[in-house]
């Protein structure tokens, strides 16, 4: 379903689509830029406008492979069947959105590639990408690329005042790095678990010390979502590790402990070790640690 949205951020973007759309509009584009900035979004606006789009009515607009639902080869050939149907009434654009298209396999993408190559005059296919170097050359060569770029701290302010996102338990202002631009990834630091996640590097950031009691407790409140959450601290840590990067550049003996810390946690990949989830944590924060003196 489609919902109504203000897109914040993308002014630039929306403005070369509709320019484009009253000459000669592309058939098939690539939306590219990091995750969670809004792409979708982008997208979802454009069509609601420029097809007069209305609550929920999705006539001539379909979407697929959301992360929630994650599309197979066969779900593409009854899209492209549909696709058809659909066009037999040329006065009216067809839209088609494939979100997430880097997580596609081969086969999937093949399906498609007829449909870009001969599609029918008014349909017109969006592909969701958050690294185009994973989209096939086959696929990207026939496409528009429209590049997105992160939010900076303005467009976030607007957006939380806007929709009225409640960041008291998050210093916006002074930790707008963490966010790396990202709205999703705003929406995962105000969550419980991404405070959960914040208090537990602030005390390491104010101590300067590991304390085991306290990784034992940490360990226990994220132990139930261990997968999904071990991924937002290794970006938490990348992103504070960035910012120092940046704040301490001329400092030398600090930027190689920051490069020294990078090389053993990839050395640690690498290796592929087989170890289980609480040392696997307990590595990753020990060398971190090593990094808090500057």
């Amino acid at each position: 379903m489609i919902h109504p949205t203000k897109i914040i951020g993308h002014n630039e973007q929306l403005k070369i689509l509709n320019e484009s759309y009253n000459v000669q509009f592309p058939h098939a584009w690539i939306f590219n830029g990091m995750k969670g900035i809004g792409k979708y979004s982008t997208a979802v606006s454009f069509i609601r406008s420029v097809c007069k789009i209305k609550g929920s009515n999705t006539q001539n607009f379909f979407e697929i492979n959301s992360e929630e639902s994650p599309v197979l080869v066969d779900d593409i050939r009854l899209l492209i069947n549909q696709i058809n149907l659909t066009n037999a009434n040329e006065n009216q654009n067809c839209f088609i959105i494939i979100d997430n298209a880097n997580s596609l396999n081969f086969n999937s993408y093949n399906a498609m590639l007829k449909t870009i190559e001969d599609p029918p005059s008014n349909t017109i296919i969006i592909f969701i990408s958050h690294d185009i170097k994973r989209i096939p050359k086959t696929i990207a060569s026939r496409c528009i690329k429209l590049d997105f770029k992160p939010l900076n701290k303005k467009n976030m302010f607007e957006f939380c005042k806007y929709y009225e996102i409640d960041c008291k338990h998050f210093d916006l202002e002074k930790k707008f790095f963490l966010t790396n631009g990202s709205i999703e990834r705003l929406f995962f630091l105000i969550s419980e678990e991404g405070k959960i996640i914040q208090e537990y590097f602030d005390k390491l950031e104010k101590n300067k010390i590991f304390k085991m009691s306290e990784f034992e407790l940490f360990y226990d409140l994220i132990a139930h979502n261990y997968d999904k959450l071990f991924s937002s601290i290794m970006n938490h840590i990348f992103f504070i590790q960035k910012g120092r990067f940046l704040k301490y550049y001329q400092n030398k003996a600090y930027i190689r402990k920051i490069l020294i810390f990078f090389a053993n946690i990839r050395i640690l990949y690498i290796q592929n070790l087989n170890i289980d989830k609480k040392k696997e944590l307990y590595y990753l924060l020990s060398e971190y640690i090593k990094t808090n003196e500057y």
